[in-house]
C-alpha cells in the first residue's frame, strides 16, 4: 500500500478529499483497523472475565473462612445469625460474579473470535476484502490518474514555453540597433514560432482541464464510480458497527441479572441508546468519503519567478 496517504484515525478529519489520488486507502486502512480494534475489545472482555473470577474466588475463600471462625465463636444467637449472614452475603455475591464472568467467556468472547474469523479472512500476509477493495479503487483511479497526469504534464509544458517566451520577447525588444539584418529576423521568427506554440500549449493545457471540471463526463463517472466501491466498504462498517452494537446489548443480559447492578445499568442503558450507527456512518462519509473536500487541479497562469 503507498505511503503518502494522508495519515489520519477513523474519526479524524484529513486535509484531502476521498477523490483525490490514493485517498480511498483510508477506506481499506478503516477495514483493517477495524480487526484491531475488536481485538481490543476481545482483550478488554478477557481482562474483566479473569478480574471477575479472580474476585468470585477470593468471596468464596473469604466465606469459607469466616463461616468456619463464627462456629468457633461464642455469641448471642441472634447476634451470630445476623453475622452469619453477613458472610453468606460474600457467597451471593460470588454467585453474581460468576454468572458475570462465565456470560462473557462463554457467551460474548466466542462470538467475538468467530465474526473476526468470518470476516477478516487473511490470505499469506494481506486481508482477502481489504486486497478486494485496493484492486477495485484502483482500477476507478486508473484511468483517472492517467488524465491527472496529463493535466500536469501539460501544465508543466505551458509553463516552459511561457518562460522561453518571455526570453525571446525580452532577446527581442532588447536588440541592439546594429544588429544584423538577418539576426534579427531569427530573432522575431522564434519569438513568433514561440507564441504560436505557447498559445497552442495553453489552450491543450485548459481543454485537459474542462474534463475534470465539475459536470464533465469524465468526472461524473469517475466519481459515481468511487462512490460505488466507496459504498462497499461503507456496507462493511455498517456490519461492523451492528455487530459491536449486538455484543454491547449482550452485554447488557450479564448485568441485567443482577438488581445490585441497577444503577450501573441505568447509566450504561442510556449511553447505549445514543449509539447510533447511521450517524457515525454519515460523520465518516462526509469527512473521508465522497462528502469531503477535494481539490482539483484548475488553471494557473503562468508566473515567472526570475
Amino acid at each position: 500500500m503507498a505511503a503518502n496517504t494522508t495519515s489520519t484515525s477513523i474519526t479524524g478529519t484529513p486535509s484531502r478529499g476521498f477523490f483525490e489520488p490514493l485517498q480511498y486507502e483510508r477506506c481499506i486502512n478503516r477495514y483493517e483497523f477495524g480487526n484491531e480494534l475488536l481485538g481490543h475489545l476481545s482483550t478488554m472482555f478477557e481482562e474483566r472475565s479473569h478480574l471477575e473470577h479472580t474476585y468470585v474466588n477470593a468471596l468464596r475463600s473469604w466465606s469459607r473462612k469466616w463461616h468456619g471462625e463464627l462456629t468457633k465463636l461464642s455469641e448471642y444467637p441472634s447476634n451470630k445469625k445476623v453475622w452469619d449472614q453477613i458472610v453468606s452475603t460474600g457467597e451471593q455475591m460470588a454467585d453474581i460474579h460468576q454468572t458475570i464472568a462465565s456470560n462473557l467467556h462463554d457467551n460474548i468472547q466466542p462470538k467475538l473470535k468467530q465474526w473476526r474469523k468470518d470476516n477478516y479472512e487473511k490470505s499469506i500476509i494481506n486481508y482477502k476484502k481489504s486486497k478486494e477493495f485496493e484492486k477495485e479503487f484502483e482500477q476507478v483511479q486508473k484511468p483517472w490518474n492517467k488524465l491527472l497526469e496529463s493535466i500536469h504534464e501539460a501544465k508543466q509544458n505551458y509553463y516552459k514555453l511561457a518562460k522561453l517566451l518571455k526570453q525571446a520577447d525580452e532577446q527581442k525588444l532588447s536588440m541592439p540597433a546594429e544588429t544584423p539584418a538577418e539576426t534579427q529576423k531569427q530573432l522575431v521568427d522564434n519569438y513568433i514560432q514561440l507564441k504560436l506554440n505557447t498559445d497552442t500549449a495553453r489552450t491543450k493545457y485548459q481543454q485537459l482541464l474542462r474534463d475534470i471540471a465539475p459536470g464533465a463526463e469524465p468526472r461524473q463517472r469517475y466519481e459515481a464510480n468511487m462512490i460505488e466501491t466507496f459504498q462497499r466498504t461503507q456496507a462493511f462498517e455498517k456490519k461492523r458497527l451492528d455487530f459491536l452494537k449486538e455484543i454491547f446489548t449482550e452485554y447488557i443480559k450479564t448485568l441485567q441479572q443482577q438488581a445490585v447492578f441497577n444503577k450501573m445499568l441505568d447509566d450504561y442503558v442510556r449511553v447505549l441508546q445514543t449509539h447510533n450507527t447511521q450517524v457515525d456512518l454519515d460523520a465518516w462519509y462526509n469527512n473521508h468519503g465522497p462528502g469531503s473536500q477535494s481539490h482539483y487541479p484548475v488553471f494557473e497562469e503562468f508566473q515567472d519567478t526570475v
